[in-house]
């Protein structure tokens, strides 16, 4: 019996297959990236609700809060947090075995969210921790999450304006002091964009690489300063380095060249690293509200 070729293609593919798959993808990432932002801000609003009794206005400690990271990949969290002193204290301990019970139910409606598709917005924020019954802890910065901005960011400028700068000591972990160039008017959610010069982001480079060889490269963005000549001139390359976007979705952000503006200044982490100005005490101005402008 022989064997008839067919007279049409079985079936046909739109010609605007790819564009509508890059488009579908493109939205689905924006949206886990929303989600994933959204959750970190409510995570952060959770633990101050907790340690309030639900009044925003009441004055409250925190400063960072364990999450681990249960067998579906999503994190939960333990009730155990940090001052801004860095004394480590329990929900238990500050507000009772129910109140706590019930604060960290309600807290971990929202860090289920916080899983492996949102893993890209989160793990920035977090330090890693020695690990709970085999699984992986964290230590979620409370202040860099609730300063997450609910929508996309904008992306970073290289030209940031120079004039009506102003000195100030910066700070963005509670214990190293740089001192740097800050525009009070460029700030978001009360943390300042600092420009250092590049001795200070030698500074930051040694700081930056000797955390990461004590913590892990996953827990800290590392700042480089390669030196070369070129034509008898000497030149420094500044690099910021987030190892925890390696073989993640924002691989391809895993890497940044810095560039000086115009008095050679360099804007190391931006608004993303929540670097906070200091007043004379050394105490936070979050916002930044100098003397004089």
């Amino acid at each position: 019996m022989g064997t008839q070729p067919p007279s049409r293609p079985a079936y046909d593919i739109p010609a605007s297959l790819a564009a509508a798959a890059d488009a579908a993808l493109a939205a689905a990432q924006a949206a886990r990236h929303q989600l994933g932002r959204a959750m970190l801000v409510a995570a952060a609003a959770a633990v101050r609700d907790i340690l309030t009794g639900n009044d925003p206005a009441a004055p409250f400690d925190a400063r960072a809060v364990e999450l681990v990271e249960g067998e579906d990949g999503s994190l939960f969290p333990t009730g155990r947090y940090w001052t801004a002193a860095g004394d480590e204290r329990t929900f238990t301990e500050a507000v009772g075995l129910t109140e706590a019970g019930n604060g960290i139910h309600d807290m971990s409606e929202w860090t289920a969210y916080l899983d492996e598709n949102t893993r890209d917005v989160w793990r920035p924020l977090c330090a890693e921790l020695d690990g709970r019954d085999g699984r992986p802890a964290y230590s979620l910065d409370l202040l860099r999450a609730a300063a997450v901005t609910l929508d996309e960011p904008e992306p970073a400028r290289s030209d940031a304006p120079v004039g009506a700068m102003v000195d100030v000591m910066v700070c963005a972990n509670d214990r190293d002091r740089y001192p740097a160039l800050v525009d009070p008017t460029d700030q978001r959610d009360g943390f300042v964009k600092p420009w250092f010069d590049l001795d200070t982001v030698r500074r930051l480079a040694a700081d930056t690489q000797a955390e990461a060889a004590r913590y892990g490269h996953g827990s800290v963005d590392t700042v480089h300063v390669l030196d070369g000549m070129v034509d008898r001139t000497a030149h420094a390359v500044v690099l910021v380095v987030s190892w925890m976007y390696l073989g993640g979705e924002r691989h391809d952000q895993a890497t940044e060249v810095l560039q000086p503006n115009k008095v050679g200044r360099y804007a190391v982490g931006g608004h993303d690293w929540c670097w906070y100005a200091l007043s004379d005490d050394l105490h936070p101005m979050i916002p930044f509200q100098p003397a004089t402008v």
